[in-house]
C-alpha cells in the first residue's frame, strides 16, 4: 500500500504563501542592496568628500591668504611712501622755508626767463636732503645762462644742474591771430640748503 500525501490546504492559500515567501526574499534582498548603497553613499559623503572639501577649503584659504599678503604689501608701500613724504616735509620745514625759496628765485630770475613749474622733494628714499626742480622757458641761451650763473652763486642752492635745454616754439595769443615765438625750454635741478 502506498501512502499518498493529501494536501488539505486550499490552493489559493498555498499560492499566497509561496508568493509571500518570494516577496519576503526579494524584499530582504532589496533592503540589503539599499543598505549597501546607503552605506557607500554615507562613506563617500563623510570621508571622501570631506577630504576633498578640506582640500578645497585649503585652496580657498591659500587664495585668501595670497590676497591678504598683497593687500598688506600695498599698505606697506603706502606707509613707506607717506614716511618718505613726511621726511621730505620735515626736511623742507627744518630747511629753508618755501617763501624764502620763492623770494630768492624771484630776486635771481631775469625778465626774459620765466618758470612754469617749481617742485621740491627728495632725491631717493634714503636721501633726506631736499631737492628743487625748476622747469620753464627763456628767450635765449644767454638769458638762461645768466639765470644759471646767478642760481649757482646763491648759498641756498647747491649742485645746480641743467637737466636739459632745447629750443621749442611757444604759441602766444595776439589780437589778429596767433604769434609763434622760438624759446628755450629748460629743466634745472639743485639741492636746497639753509641760509
Amino acid at each position: 500500500m502506498a501512502l499518498r500525501d493529501v494536501n488539505l490546504i486550499p490552493p489559493h492559500i498555498q499560492t499566497r504563501m509561496i508568493l509571500n515567501r518570494h516577496l519576503a526574499f526579494w524584499i530582504g534582498c532589496l533592503m540589503i542592496s539599499l543598505s549597501l548603497i546607503l552605506s557607500f553613499y554615507l562613506y563617500q559623503k563623510h570621508i571622501v568628500l570631506a577630504k576633498k572639501s578640506a582640500f578645497g577649503n585649503l585652496k580657498d584659504t591659500h587664495t585668501n591668504l595670497g590676497l591678504k599678503i598683497k593687500e598688506i604689501k600695498r599698505i606697506q608701500e603706502e606707509v613707506e611712501k607717506l614716511d618718505h613724504q613726511q621726511a621730505v616735509l620735515d626736511t623742507i620745514i627744518t630747511g629753508p622755508l618755501c617763501w624764502r625759496i620763492i623770494q630768492k628765485i624771484s630776486e635771481i630770475i631775469n625778465e626774459y626767463t620765466w618758470l612754469k613749474e617749481l617742485t621740491t622733494g627728495r632725491g631717493s628714499e634714503k636721501d633726506t636732503r631736499a631737492n628743487l626742480k625748476l622747469s620753464g622757458f627763456s628767450s635765449s641761451n644767454e638769458e638762461l645762462g645768466d639765470f644759471l650763473i646767478k642760481l649757482s652763486s646763491e648759498t641756498m642752492f647747491r649742485g645746480v644742474l641743467l637737466k636739459f635745454a632745447r629750443e621749442t616754439i611757444l604759441d602766444r595769443e595776439k589780437r589778429n591771430g596767433r604769434d609763434q615765438e622760438k624759446v628755450i625750454e629748460f629743466e634745472i635741478e639743485c639741492e636746497l640748503h639753509e641760509i
